[in-house]
């Protein structure tokens, strides 16, 4: 239904009263919160990417649907897993699918978000839980859109692979291993050394191919990202990350890992975050890095391989990432500088920091909201109608019918 969506204006939790069932204070706008890019297109060019939209299904690999509150605003604090979901923006991108991204590395806080987030999409009639593959279809027959309920780091089960099955019958379909540092299933990508999957990650990997879960490499080490590859039977999904050949970083994965991915039938979904994907040639944070990641994977592992998941927020997203600098600085955290070996590849922690120096925002991709702007790039680049569709959302369900 593309840009068609039966989208009613229903906003997070109308069904009960503000300021006396949930705190209430202004949100960031869903839409045009930043001026638009220009891609230069003709008028017959942004027909075409119209049509894209109409005619094929789009998904997002990775994203953030939450609203936060409007920037500068001191109001009270979101309690017991309450979050407020970008219904409007999601119906203006067109989207058939989007892999919501959100829970904790507590089993508390995840079970309370999903909770929450399910409630809230229970009282409304747009967006529907997706389940299966054939969700994506029906939302994209009927004018909806299917929400993916995802969670980036496995830590929640602790040592309980049971877990696994709890969290599938909340709604979780698609899980990562551990985000940025280790846990009990395997290493992350900002720790020292990488030991790969544990025994129990083993064992969580085996579970979730069981259950009809997609596993997620996103925040893992290169080693952990590798054997979870060997180790799963279905194909998995790196929802939200790059190559480190165009940005040398250790939030970017080796070509080869990036290969047997690609080999044994995943997706890379390629990402912006706060941050942008810097290269050489395109040093400012903007789409520009983003589509030239696209192009070098997409000639790397082919065209059924490759993705969107520009994990994105509605939010001042660069500022988070300050913020969360600020804290730190200021202790209480339990943070200390280790001693760490010189290495050919940057430390992504460390690196961040410099690179959301002074950024307002990405320019191109900055919410959700701008996942045309990938078509309208693609369009421009001159890629056909029929690749275009696999990296917008072909590849994503083909992914989908053969692990859900």
């Amino acid at each position: 239904m593309g840009g068609n969506k039966k989208y009613s204006g229903y906003r997070s939790f109308q069904y009960l009263e503000p300021k006396r069932d949930y705190a209430s204070f202004p949100l960031e706008k869903e839409i045009d919160r930043v001026p638009k890019y220009d891609f230069g297109l003709s008028k017959t060019q942004e027909e075409r990417v119209q049509q894209i939209i109409e005619k094929n299904i789009i998904i997002s690999l990775h994203d953030h649907l939450d609203v936060f509150p409007e920037k500068g605003h001191s109001g009270p604090t979101l309690r017991n897993g309450r979050r407020f979901t970008a219904y409007e923006g999601i119906a203006h991108a067109g989207f058939d699918c989007v892999f919501d991204n959100g829970g904790g590395s507590t089993w508390n806080s995840t079970v309370e978000y999903l909770g929450m987030k399910q409630s809230d999409y229970h009282h409304q009639n747009f967006v529907i839980p997706c389940l299966r593959a054939e969700d994506v279809e029906t939302a994209f027959r009927e004018g909806k859109c299917a929400l993916l309920s995802a969670i980036e780091q496995a830590s929640a089960i602790d040592r309980d692979v049971d877990r696994i099955d709890i969290l599938h019958g909340l709604g979780i379909r698609s899980m990562g291993i551990c985000y940025s540092e280790s846990n009990t299933l395997g290493d992350g990508l900002n720790e020292m050394r990488d030991g790969g999957l544990t025994d129990l990650g083993y064992d969580a990997v085996v579970r979730m191919n069981k259950v009809g879960i997609l596993i997620d490499v996103s925040h893992t080490g290169d080693v952990t990202a590798m054997d979870t590859i060997e180790a799963s039977k279905d194909p998995i999904c790196i929802s939200h990350r790059g190559t480190r050949a165009l940005t040398n970083s250790t939030r970017m994965l080796p070509n080869e890992v990036l290969q047997a991915c690609a080999e044994k039938g995943g997706v890379l979904g390629l990402e912006v975050a706060g941050f942008g994907l810097r290269t050489q040639k395109h040093p400012e944070a903007s789409i520009e890095g983003f589509l030239e990641h696209m192009e070098y994977c997409i000639k790397l592992l082919g065209v059924d391989h490759v993705g969107a998941g520009p994990d994105t927020m509605y939010q001042d997203h660069a500022e988070m990432y300050r913020r969360q600098g600020r804290l730190q600085a200021i202790g209480g955290y339990g943070h200390y500088d280790r001693p760490r070996p010189e290495g050919p590849v940057k430390r992504h922690s460390q690196l961040r920091w410099t690179m959301i120096e002074g950024l307002d925002y990405i320019k191109g991709l900055e919410s959700a909201t701008d996942f045309p702007n990938i078509i309208r790039g693609l369009v421009r680049d001159g890629y056909s109608d029929a690749e275009i569709a696999k990296v917008a959302g072909g590849n994503g369900l083909r992914l989908l019918k053969e692990v859900l």
